[in-house]
């Protein structure tokens, strides 16, 4: 289990979302964190690859693309953020702050300077 105090009922479909070995489907009502866990795994997947080009993530609507990209670099501030540490958000604010702070590890040890060039992120 990934980062929960207490399990939630579909906490083991989360987990395997963020397993990176596998390919999935995010199918749940509003509200249910579907965005949130996408920004996840693609989190996860920048701390595996050789470029951040090599990953692409699909929406129905520029609008959401901008969305997606605004939660990744807030989750990299939020990462670079030392006062941030436990603070406030719940424990998926902390999965997602752990995976920002891998990728930007990933980041800094292939010089991709991600935050500075955003539109890497596709």
């Amino acid at each position: 289990m990934i980062g929960h105090a207490q399990p939630v009922a579909d906490q083991p479909a989360r987990d395997r979302a963020l397993d990176l070995r596998h390919s999935f489907i995010v199918r749940a009502p509003a509200g249910a964190g579907k965005t949130r866990l996408l920004i996840q795994r693609y989190l996860a997947l920048l701390a595996h690859v050789d470029e951040p080009e090599e990953i692409t993530a699909i929406t129905f609507t520029r609008k959401a693309a901008a969305e997606m990209r605004a939660r990744v670099l807030g989750a990299f501030a939020s990462a670079i953020d030392v006062a941030a540490d436990g603070a406030g958000g719940g424990d998926d604010d902390n999965v997602t702050r752990q995976l920002a702070r891998h990728a930007l590890a990933r980041d800094a040890e292939c010089g991709w300077q991600v935050t500075a060039n955003p539109s890497r992120l596709r």
